[in-house]
């Protein structure tokens, strides 16, 4: 037999390399994520830093257009005022300068005059020309001062006294025709005309624009906010670089004009005629926003590719892992089936279906025919005479090819020795490899054969013994269903007997109650009978008077109505016992109102109670029609009745009793309470029980609350629960349609 070759050595190197590349592959695509992380934040800063300088050179040529208009219409005042022939009279310059318009210029606010002496005055579309003071300005004092300043000069923003709107200040020098200074002419920008145009941009970029002098003050930003105009931020060290830099560039920087620290990339570019400077900013948060995404993107994908390949990678190993015990399980159960073949006590030989040579043997099979391992390995069975017969060996090969497996066939084969051996014969084929193995056991018969006949002994036994039991057992059977008969007979005339039993009781009390109205019945007529003799002796005499006549006619009066009075008590009794007494035993369904019902039957149970204190109050909803079995629902009263006054009201003498009953929706929900003694948990529990009783030998069945229960499950098609303990008397629910389920036509009977 052959062995799989073992290879946990290569299985051990495959493994290792595997890990090996799972983790180049892992730094692999971690340094390619690092650095396409990294050059698209420098690619982004840099596009970043493009765009903003385009907007800026924008925002710069818009300025210097702005401010060069303000120095042209300073540059007109100034010749017109040089031209003119008044020219050292401070009010023929004030009223020139007034004479002059910027009514057509939307960013120009108003022009002021300023003499040599510091007087000043202003002039706007809006306001008349007034006296202002605006000598005291910076910007004026310096032209004061230089007098020989011909070019203008941006001063720092301020708000108009008048409407204090902010204003940013340009001016420069007057001259006369003698190129004497004679004072100084100023036009006021609006700074709401940065602020408009500035605005929809910082909007549309969340950016920040703003305007700062080359002496470090903010002359306009936007977003607006008046904190920031006018701010001094000459000691920030951006405004040195912004002095000392280029004409444009881009730098970082977190407070710059900003209050809120936060890293910004600032963009800049400087006016070419005036000392200004256009600030374009942005936040690095913002204008990183789009790259943290990609980032996380790309830190996605590259954990999600690793991942992959650590699955892979994974699979890939506990495949290699699977193969490797495969491998080994192999090997074991190689090693298990030689182990189980030798040792295995069944003589047993291992051969070629091919050409039936054996390749193995197993001890006991050499023990068995007693020949020697190498003697047989190698051969076929035809070579070592092992078949006793020929006809032997051509019944094996029949039953082999009709079935490819021989399961006991009786047959005998030859010893080593020439001396036949009896035996059972199994054979089985498998594949091994390319090879198609039969492994051929022989098994001693002898014991088996006599096995077999002990198990049909036995099994004869066992047939005789079932079939006695089985006798038996119809016997039993027979005299089971005799009893279960009987008891159900007996079980019907219970509950019979209970039924005549409270139909016995009812027809006592009514007898007792009739017996007092037709008692006054007779008393009256035997009264009547004899004044009426007496009468008509008296007429027949001729003694008769009118007064005796009176008399007769008031007692005979006063007698009737006894009588009829009595007789309608005595009606009343009796057709109430016979509705009730019909409905009770008849068991027929009908439709019937269940206030009326209830009231009779209740006045039928009065003589139950009538010489005690004990009172049954009724609470039925009226106009509630019925369609069922009136005579069950009046047994279900008179038994709550029955049992609350014999055990209830046991030794008490007075007590009360409730009976209420309502509709709600297609249901009826009857209510029996009693203030009496209650019950036990063990009595409520058992309460429904057949022939259970707590007046066993006392005239109690035991069959009440059983027939009760019947009742309301079979008959009524509802339900009943009883609530009681001891000292706090009893309540019973009872649920059951206002039309009795179709099934139940009629009543069953006991």
């Amino acid at each position: 037999m052959s062995v799989l070759p073992s290879l946990p050595g290569s299985l051990s190197r495959t493994r290792v390399l595997l890990l090996l590349l799972a983790a180049l592959i892992a730094m692999t695509i971690a340094g390619q994520t690092w650095w396409a992380v990294a050059q698209d934040r420098q690619q982004t800063l840099a596009s970043e830093a493009t765009n903003n300088l385009i907007a800026t050179r924008l925002l710069e040529e818009h300025a210097s257009q702005t401010f060069q208009d303000a120095a042209h219409t300073l540059d007109r005042v100034a010749r017109a005022v040089q031209a003119s022939p008044n020219a050292d009279d401070p009010a023929a310059v004030r009223r020139l300068v007034a004479l002059h318009d910027i009514g057509h210029s939307r960013h120009l606010k108003a022009v002021q005059y300023v003499s040599p002496q510091g007087y000043s005055w202003i002039s706007s579309p809006d306001y008349p020309t007034h006296a202002t003071q605006v000598a005291g300005r910076d910007h004026i004092q310096y032209l004061l001062r230089h007098t020989a300043q011909h070019n203008p000069v941006v001063g720092r923003p301020y708000a108009s006294a008048y409407d204090s709107q902010w204003v940013i200040p340009v001016a420069r020098n007057l001259f006369n025709a003698k190129g004497e200074s004679i004072g100084v002419v100023s036009v006021d920008i609006r700074l709401a005309y940065f602020g408009a145009l500035y605005l929809r941009v910082a909007k549309e970029n969340t950016a920040s624009v703003s305007l700062v002098s080359s002496d470090g003050y903010i002359l306009a930003r936007s977003p607006f906010e008046a904190r920031y105009v006018d701010r001094y931020v000459a000691d920030s060290r951006p405004i040195e670089h912004l002095r000392a830099g280029a004409t444009e560039g881009t730098f970082s920087d977190t407070t710059f004009l900003d209050d809120e620290e936060s890293a910004k990339l600032y963009t800049y570019r400087k006016l070419a005629d005036f000392p200004v400077t256009v600030v374009y900013a942005r936040e690095l948060t913002r204008i990183l926003t789009p790259w943290e995404r990609r980032t996380y993107e790309r830190i996605l994908m590259a954990c999600i590719t690793v991942l992959l390949t650590g699955a892979l990678i994974y699979f890939l190993r506990a495949s290699i892992l699977r193969l490797q015990g495969t491998q080994h399980s192999l090997q074991q159960s190689e090693a298990k089936f030689l182990g189980l073949f030798k040792y295995s006590p069944a003589p047993s030989v291992l051969a070629r279906r091919s050409d039936g040579l054996i390749v193995e043997v197993n001890d006991a099979w050499l023990t068995k025919f007693g020949f020697q391992r190498h003697e047989v390995l190698g051969k076929t069975s035809h070579e070592l005479n092992l078949w006793l017969t020929l006809q032997d060996r051509e019944d094996f090969l029949k039953a082999f090819s009709l079935n490819q497996s021989v399961d006991g066939l009786e047959m005998q084969q030859r010893h080593r020795d020439g001396h036949a051996i009896k035996g059972l014969l199994f054979v089985r084929g498998f594949q091994s490899g390319s090879e198609e193995l039969l492994i051929c056991a022989m098994v001693d018969g002898t014991r088996q054969r006599e096995i077999e006949q002990e198990i049909r002994t036995i099994n004869q036994e066992l047939e005789l013994r079932v079939q006695a039991r089985t006798e038996n057992l119809e016997v039993a059977n027979h005299d089971l269903n005799t009893a279960l008969q009987t008891l159900q007979t007996m079980q019907s005339e219970l509950v019979r007997s209970e039924k005549m039993a409270a139909l016995g009781s009812l027809v006592a009390g009514v007898a007792h109650e009739l017996n007092t109205p037709i008692g006054n019945c007779v008393t009256v007529g035997s009264t009547l009978q004899e004044q009426a003799q007496s009468l008509a002796h008296e007429f027949e005499g001729g003694s008769m008077r009118r007064s005796t006549m009176t008399a007769f006619i008031q007692g005979f009066v006063r007698g009737t109505e006894i009588l009829m009075s009595s007789l309608r008590r005595a009606d009343e009794l009796i057709r109430s016992f016979k509705r009730v007494a019909v409905d009770q035993s008849s068991d027929q369904r009908r439709s019937f109102d269940l206030r009326e019902m209830l009231q009779e039957v209740c006045f039928t149970l009065e003589p139950m109670y009538k010489n005690t204190r004990i009172q049954l109050s009724i609470d039925v909803q009226a106009g509630v029609t019925v369609d069922s079995f009136p005579g069950a629902l009046g047994q279900l009263v008179t038994n709550f009745v029955s049992n609350a006054i014999q055990h209830g009201f046991e030794g008490r003498t007075e007590g009360q009793m409730q009976l209420t009953a309502s509709a709600a929706g297609d249901m009826i929900a009857l209510v029996f309470t009693d203030d009496g003694l209650g019950m036990s948990d063990d009595t409520r529990n058992r309460v429904f029980d057949p022939f259970f009783t707590t007046k066993l030998g006392q005239g109690g069945s035991g069959l009440g609350m059983n027939i009760v229960y019947n009742i309301v499950h079979e008959v009524l098609g509802g339900s009943i629960v009883v609530h009681s303990s001891l000292g706090a008397g009893t309540r019973i629910e009872v649920t059951f349609p206002l039309k009795a389920p179709l099934g139940n036509s009629s009543a069953p009977t006991a």
